[in-house]
């Protein structure tokens, strides 16, 4: 079948790239075929009816990875086909959604369904990048309203030099990476911001997001090209605007009275919503009444640099805490800042409760959780509650989970799984951040060691001219309202050290760069504010895990033991577990953690696991049993593995006629090394000279 297809090729960093149309999805509105190094990705836009009754923008982005694309199959033994999107993908997919969904017209309302296929996956190219521009890219060649091209990059930090990130690889956790800063935006300024952090300095974050605005250029570059070869003229929009008249009517009656109220807590809609009813669609209504909303809250912040609940812009709510709220869970902290509650819960666990994570990228294993988890009350709101998170909760807990990561401890330090349940009790704006607060409250109590708290804080803007913005009034510790009618969720997260994590979404086409330089100064400030409280209530963590959690004792063994301890089948260390009632845990170089809810257990499997750490040395006495008799003496194990003879010389100052009147097999007896062959391992003991 001949294909009307169109290639750009350009490069990026020195990296082969190009995007295509024509060939692939050949009935969707609009696809992008694009490749880096041997990286593809395929982007399709579909455009629905418009629906004037529909109150918002449907728009859905699906970011799909499938293993084949690494060239792996699911080494579950039941099912091969891929699953539901993992945690990951739905990050993805966020990232796409809130770079692209700014560059729309307020009023849009046609349904758009974006789906973005991971094809091919290379570690060295990262699909999550190719796949914003791709997005952009379709978008671009497609009739949706789009107002782009918008541009998705990654920046990373290494030896503290900043660098553009690709390649998976440069991202592994386990290598000297201190930054991974997901930018998405324009060469005005940026719609998307999702980083995590090990502690980065202001200053260094702000010449990140410069260096990131620079590795964009030539990305836009490349879709404006692509744009060209294809040559597609958009059809002209047809806007559904808000009825100015009616704006303007409830403006003249309502805003005075607005000013006067906190319309958070009270509302002037049913009364307005009753009189207009009969000229106007209930929905025409509310949109009207929000837009009156929007000024009220600008001109409170622009005039008289206060908040519709009175609080100054830089005022952030009363805090409340407190730790060990729940009896029997090994830790808990309860975290409230104004109407905004949350209550986490830690749980520690061995390292056998581990999670093991498969998605074309390979296996990943994971011994920090965090997940976030709210339910209709949290919101005032008579519901059906959903036991499956949504792509909501699925963005909060990664953000939390990002915050306090550079915080914890390894797990040779604190062999533990840990687990938190960030459980929202009222949400009223920032609810994100207060769990981070919560997380540091709750891993503190639960006795894990970490460097130091964590807290976030969540910070609006307030803009003059959302499509021009020079002017703007930042509010800090966002309520509710002020994330609905202002411009700009900036949520960023530290220590006192520097900043561990930061996203961003914006209502506005993007914002420039001194809005954020601004935020992480003002963010940074709250921080120390909010550690300054949670410290003092808190100083450090617990100096022991809770009595209702595991204990845990490591022993090094040398690695030629491993198997002996193991044994063929595992059947050894089964049997030993079995035996003392503990769960135990050896990796690769020897270290065996050993888990047990019982002290006493966890001492008498200790003791046995640290005789396979014994190494003999000639002239000291051990501990053994006699495991073995012959008509010439006698054999004594010592340790697992570790046994030698006693010969009938060596075993009483007296004449040995029969071995066996000396001692029986099960035997426990003191010998003394005399000789170990340096070649053949074999080890003479002694019991006379003991």
């Amino acid at each position: 079948m001949p294909y009307d297809e169109k290639v750009y090729e350009f490069e990026i960093e020195g990296k082969k790239c190009f995007f295509s149309s024509g060939k692939y999805a050949l009935k969707s509105h609009s696809a992008v075929f694009a490749q880096m190094g041997d990286t593809v990705v395929l982007a399709t836009v579909n455009i629905g009816d418009a629906n004037p009754e529909m109150g918002f923008f449907p728009l859905t982005v699906e970011y799909m990875e499938k293993m084949y694309a690494a060239g792996l199959i699911s080494s579950s033994r039941f099912i091969k086909r891929d699953k539901f999107p993992s945690d990951d993908a739905i990050l993805r997919a966020r990232i796409i959604d809130r770079t692209i969904r700014p560059r729309f017209p307020k009023d849009y309302i046609n349904e758009v369904s974006i789906v973005v296929k991971v094809l091919s996956y290379d570690p060295d190219n990262d699909p999550t990048i190719l796949g914003i521009n791709a997005v952009s890219a379709a978008l671009m060649i497609s009739d949706a309203p789009f107002d782009g091209p918008v541009a998705g990059v990654r920046v990373g930090l290494r030896e503290g030099a900043l660098i553009p990130f690709y390649k998976h690889t440069d991202r592994d956790p386990t290598d000297e990476t201190d930054m991974d800063f997901v930018l998405g935006g324009d060469e005005k300024g940026f719609a998307n911001i999702d980083a995590g952090m090990k502690e980065v300095d202001e200053e260094t974050v702000e010449k990140a997001m410069h260096y990131g605005q620079d590795l964009m250029k030539d990305w836009l570059t490349a879709q404006q090209e692509f744009v060209k070869l294809i040559g597609h003229e958009k059809k002209d929009y047809e806007s559904y605007p808000v009825f100015e008249e009616l704006v303007e009517e409830i403006k003249n009656e309502y805003f005075d009275k607005l000013l006067k109220i906190d319309i958070s807590e009270d509302s002037y809609l049913d009364e307005i919503c009753e009189k207009y009813e009969g000229d106007y669609a209930k929905k025409d209504i509310k949109a009207a009444y929000e837009e009156v909303l929007k000024m009220v809250v600008k001109k409170l912040a622009f005039e008289d640099e206060k908040r519709v609940d009175g609080r100054s812009l830089d005022e952030i709510r009363e805090i409340a805490l407190e730790i060990g709220v729940l009896p029997r869970v090994h830790g808990s902290g309860l975290f409230t800042r104004g109407l905004t509650q949350v209550l986490t819960i830690a749980t520690l666990g061995s390292l056998r409760k581990q999670q093991t994570v498969e998605d074309m990228m390979g296996e990943d294993i994971r011994s920090y959780m965090h997940y976030y988890i709210e339910t209709p009350f949290v919101f005032g709101e008579a519901g059906r509650v959903k036991y499956i998170p949504g792509r909501r909760e699925v963005g909060h807990g990664s953000l939390a989970e990002k915050a306090l990561q550079p915080v914890l401890p390894d797990t040779d330090t604190f062999p533990y799984t840990i687990v938190l349940m960030s459980e929202i009790q009222s949400e009223n704006g920032s609810s994100s951040m207060a769990s981070t607060c919560g997380s540091s409250l709750a891993l503190m109590d639960a006795g894990v060691p970490i460097k130091r708290p964590v807290a976030g804080i969540g910070i609006g803007v307030i803009v003059d001219d959302p499509n021009d913005v020079q002017d703007f009034k930042l509010v800090i510790d966002m309520r509710g309202e002020e994330d609905f009618y202002g411009y700009m969720d900036f949520k960023v997260t530290g220590t006192r050290e520097g900043l561990t994590a930061i996203q961003m979404d914006t209502k506005a086409k993007s914002l420039p760069p001194k809005v954020f330089e601004a935020a992480i100064e003002k963010g940074k400030e709250a921080i120390i504010k909010i550690l300054d409280i949670l410290e003092a209530e808190v100083p450090e963590s617990k100096g022991e895990v809770s009595e209702y959690a595991p204990k845990v004792a490591s022993v090094d063994i040398p690695k030629e033991k491993i198997g002996d301890l193991i044994g063929p089948g595992g059947k050894n260390i089964r049997q030993l577990s079995e035996s003392t009632n503990t769960e135990m845990e050896v990796d690769e170089e020897g270290k065996v953690h050993i888990f047990s809810m019982n002290k006493d257990n966890l001492e008498e499997a200790k003791t046995i696991v640290s005789n396979y750490a014994i190494v003999p040395e000639e002239g000291q006495v051990y501990d053994g049993v006699v495991d073995g008799i012959v008509d010439f003496g006698c054999f004594v194990k010592i340790a697992p593995g570790i046994s030698g003879l006693v010969h009938v010389s060596e075993i009483s100052d007296d004449f040995v006629k029969d071995v066996n009147d000396f001692v029986n097999i099960g035997d426990k007896v003191k010998v003394k090394l005399l000789e170990k062959d340096k070649k053949t391992g074999k080890m003479k003991f002694s019991m006379k000279d003991v």
